[in-house]
């Protein structure tokens, strides 16, 4: 799966702020999970339509 244009427009923002650290695709399962300076969205996963999820809402408790 190739990455989609709402991920590339979402991440080109977070690059221009200067919030990623770190991003690394997954095509198995299309998202990309990038590591911010954010405390709140320290690890995340954006997905295909371009929503930023934090890593723990995704781990069941």
């Amino acid at each position: 799966m190739e990455p989609t244009e709402d991920q590339y427009l979402v991440l080109n923002a977070l690059e221009t702020l200067g919030f990623i650290e770190r991003r690394l695709y997954d095509p198995e399962i299309g998202v990309w999970c990038i590591e911010t300076a954010s405390p709140i969205l320290a690890i995340a996963f954006v997905l295909a339509d371009g929503e930023i999820v934090p890593i723990y809402w995704l781990q069941d408790p």
